[in-house]
């Protein structure tokens, strides 16, 4: 399927129209008003669709940020039908961002991403090489969003530089030696509940060169079946993430398990020259 899908700019106000839809369909938010789309587009912003068949069945929609005197590109919304999800649709428009980010010369591409969504991560960490070290609480305030409803609205910053060395073989040795900052176990009804006995001290003095800290698999079927343990995983995932970012950590990768919880690879920012 992959092979067959076309990715290609958004500029006209039908094509926003189209991106419109889809973004309600995904999300079941109110869509970026159609005028704004346009005038971002047209202003050094993008809009790439990904479409199969001429029908639309992804999107990502960009514009350009600035903060503390650097200028990058800021990647606000991505959206893939649930019917091409886990394909790779995600990933070519991540590409065609970056390959619109080097024409333009941007160095860097950020977004935020849900700390709690392991496919979020999985495409940000793993397959991009993307790495974090900013965690903001609840920012943009209440969502009642069919994805973001039941929690506060926490994020990670997500950083993409465009042409940084990727350290892949030191990552995979510091990905070895890591150990689980805390300990996970299940309850009665096979759901992932972290570190029941409240063993993480922020007070603690972090000193080793990587730890893993795991985050549920499936988020959402967790806020379903039991709203209560989502928030506990909400509250202590940013406990846990905060104080390491604060003791200079950076999340650099996933890793992945077969069942559960899959594990975010932290290591220290001194060893990526960040």
């Amino acid at each position: 399927m992959l092979e067959k899908v076309r990715i290609r700019k958004v500029m006209t106000p039908i094509e926003i129209a189209e991106v419109q839809k889809l973004n309600a369909e995904i999300w079941g938010s109110q869509a970026i008003p159609s005028h704004q789309l346009l005038a971002a587009v047209q202003n050094g912003g993008l809009i790439v669709g990904a479409y199969l068949e001429e029908k639309l069945i992804g999107f990502n929609y960009c514009f350009v940020g600035y903060r503390n005197r650097e200028i990058y590109f800021h990647s606000h919304m991505i959206g893939v039908e649930k019917a091409y999800r886990e394909q790779g649709v995600g990933e070519l428009l991540k590409h065609t961002q970056q390959e619109y980010a080097k024409e333009n010369g941007f160095q860097l591409v950020r977004w935020l991403i849900e700390p709690l969504e392991s496919r979020l991560a999985n495409l940000a960490f793993l397959k991009l090489n993307a790495i974090s070290y900013q965690y903001d609480n609840d920012y943009y305030g209440s969502l009642h969003d069919d994805f973001n409803e039941g929690l506060p609205s926490d994020r990670l910053v997500v950083e993409w530089w465009i042409e940084r060395d990727q350290m892949a073989d030191s990552l995979d040795e510091l990905e070895e030696i890591a150990e689980e900052i805390v300990p996970w176990t299940l309850t009665v009804d096979g759901l992932p509940v972290l570190d029941v006995d409240n063993v993480f001290q922020m007070e603690h003095a972090y000193y080793k060169d990587a730890y893993l800290v795991p985050i549920p698999q499936y988020l959402q079927k967790i806020k379903i079946e039991s709203p209560k343990l989502a928030e506990d995983w909400r509250y202590k995932i940013r406990t846990i993430l905060t104080t390491l970012f604060n003791h200079g950590y950076a999340i650099v990768r996933i890793k992945k398990h077969p069942e559960y919880v899959h594990s975010y690879l932290l290591v220290r920012r001194s060893l990526l020259a960040l």
